[in-house]
């Protein structure tokens, strides 16, 4: 039998009334074959004890459940955060300051280098190599028969799911002054992107390019952090966090 490999699962919980389901079918359909340990995270205390003593005494699987505090950033005004731009229209319609949370949710998937930070992933996750993070809606439906994490050997991130944004007034509306920071990132730092079509928008300053590409979307991620633990992916997450995408824009991990 080949070796396991340094990993585990992560999941992000806030529909805690489908939780159990959703580890069911991880276990059944996937994970019982392999025991991937799985990390339960919440913003507060979301998960009663009834829950999680069921769901530890179902699965054979170690579980752990954590909350992770949060904070709005301090370093800007709270009136730059996204849900008081109301002059767009996603935000007068559809984005209240109740929704603070899937801000939250932006940064926490953004950083997933800052184990044990506020916001971030538990510090006990930093022993591993590698990380799939796991929607608390999936449902595997069939068997699956191979290793997720042995198709991230060779690369920082390989996904589930794929998609492009839609050049729309809504998906304007949630990537202000992305091309802004990124090209001027790009160039501050002098670096080329490997991406053809991204180095021919950073020459042509093209900043439709990013709803040209396409983009892990749900979440089914797994991060190969031998690959990304780094100093140079540090310096690019510490300029997001600076500049404040998440959650002046809702900048999504994606």
């Amino acid at each position: 039998m080949k070796k396991k490999h340094n990993a585990a699962i992560v999941i992000l919980a806030a529909r805690i009334p489908l939780l159990f389901r959703v580890i069911s079918r991880l276990q059944s359909n996937w994970n019982n074959k392999y025991n991937y340990p799985i990390y339960i995270h919440t913003f507060g205390n979301l998960i009663d004890n009834n829950l999680k003593k069921k769901i530890k005494d179902t699965f054979k699987t170690e579980i752990f459940f954590f909350q992770v505090e949060t904070a709005l950033p301090t370093h800007f005004s709270e009136k730059e955060i996204f849900y008081n731009r109301n002059y767009l229209n996603y935000v007068s319609k559809a984005f209240p300051k109740k929704r603070v949370g899937y801000l939250h949710m932006c940064y926490f998937k953004t950083n997933i280098t800052k184990f044990g930070f506020k916001g971030c992933l538990n510090e006990k996750l930093k022993k591993y190599s590698k990380l799939l993070f796991y929607d608390d809606d999936n449902d595997l439906e069939k068997k699956i028969e191979f290793d997720f994490f042995d198709y991230a050997i060779n690369y920082p991130i390989v996904t589930g799911f794929t998609s492009k944004r839609r050049n729309d007034e809504e998906h304007r509306d949630i990537t202000q002054n992305l091309w802004k920071f990124y090209s001027n990132y790009i160039k501050n730092n002098n670096l080329k992107p490997i991406d053809i079509k991204l180095n021919s928008a950073i020459i042509n300053n093209n900043e439709n390019v990013i709803y040209d590409l396409e983009y892990s979307c749900g979440t089914f991620e797994i991060y190969n952090l031998e690959l990304i633990n780094n100093t140079h992916w540090e310096n690019y997450l510490d300029n997001v966090n600076l500049y404040g995408g998440n959650y002046k824009y809702r900048w999504g991990d994606m």
